[in-house]
């Protein structure tokens, strides 16, 4: 498995092999918000490779040893705007085919790496919904996202870094 952490013009050349492993790994998930569905990562995640969220994002893809896309944390902000120094991060995911030491190996990638490039650009911390309950559960588990509900969006998760 091998791990990078890539421009928007990696994920344009990519972008078939990404919307496949996304579709495969949010199929049949549990989502936060009501109404969401496979399309809500996909179309969120596009929309940041094509610039409409503007500049200063990177994501980490993960490929297999064949070049296969098998999981992805999109949307990674690498440059502070305005005075905040908060971020909102886009979606984290592993296809369903790999084994669990596999996938724990990886997401542990992520969180590492995503911490690391947030901290180095100046953000302080983490603000952002959760997509799924499993994804929730997990990164409250694991790495210290915590539920803090605001009026008006019960899905709010945060994370000092």
């Amino acid at each position: 498995m091998e791990i990078s952490l890539v421009d928007e013009s990696v994920m344009r050349s990519r972008w078939d092999d990404v919307e496949d492993a996304l579709r495969r790994a949010f199929a049949g998930s549990h989502f936060n918000d009501e109404g969401y569905t496979v399309d809500n990562p996909i179309n969120y995640t596009r929309s940041v490779v094509e610039g409409r969220l503007g500049p200063g994002f990177k994501h980490l893809l993960a490929l297999d040893d064949a070049g296969s896309v098998i999981g992805g944390f999109f949307c990674i902000q690498t440059e502070l705007k305005g005075s905040t120094t908060a971020h909102d991060i886009g979606w984290i995911f592993a296809v369903p085919e790999i084994d669990r030491p596999m996938r724990r190996e990886m997401i542990d990638t992520f969180m590492q790496r995503a911490f690391a490039t947030l901290r180095e650009a100046g953000f302080r911390r983490i603000e952002s919904n959760m997509g799924t309950r499993a994804g929730g559960a997990s990164l409250s588990r694991h790495y210290g996202f915590v539920h803090s509900p605001v009026p008006g969006n019960d899905n709010r998760w945060v994370k000092e870094l």
